[in-house]
């Protein structure tokens, strides 16, 4: 047990230093990529550190404490890396319902129209779009977006993916 809380606790370190990073840092940005490198400067303390008690021999191995368990927390310790990630990028990303959530969370209450406003006002369709056609997925001819045929692959996998987790198209 005690390699579990050493795992989970070295864990938040890792996050703690991330945090710590992404607020010194100038603007806003994705900061993963520091992320997964603290997170393995951590792993290999948690590594080393695992090596250390188990050579050392300071508890027994029937005790509460001692259970044998370096390889499962280090297994829970990695599992526990994306699980940030995700969380972690999505307070990056804007979204229709994340600007819907922030408005109503500001405003105490809002109509249905303040809502289609703030939506509305906000520029992330318009940047997607320029970003769907810069990646080659979408065109814009005379003045309306086509997907090209890496968008129709995309578009199709897409389709599968929510076919198989049992979900209609869009949901």
């Amino acid at each position: 047990m005690l390699y579990i809380a050493l795992a989970c606790a070295l864990f938040m370190a890792s996050v703690m230093a991330h945090i710590l990073f992404c607020r010194k840092m100038p603007g806003p940005g994705l900061h993963a990529k520091a992320f997964v490198l603290r997170a393995i400067f951590f792993l290999f303390i948690y590594a080393g550190s695992a090596l250390c008690i188990a050579h050392a021999r300071w508890l027994g191995v029937h005790s509460f404490w001692g259970m044998p368990f370096q390889f499962s927390a280090g297994i829970i310790y990695i599992l526990l890396a994306p699980v940030y990630l995700c969380f972690y990028v999505l307070t990056q990303l804007t979204s229709p319902s994340k600007k819907i959530l922030q408005t109503i969370s500001r405003q105490g209450e809002s109509s249905r129209a303040d809502i289609l406003a703030s939506v509305q006002k906000e520029g992330f369709i318009t940047t997607r779009l320029n970003d769907l056609c810069m990646s080659g997925c979408v065109e814009l001819i005379e003045g309306r977006y086509v997907l090209t045929s890496e968008g129709r692959k995309i578009a199709a996998t897409l389709d599968f993916m929510q076919l198989v987790l049992g979900r209609n198209r869009g949901g």
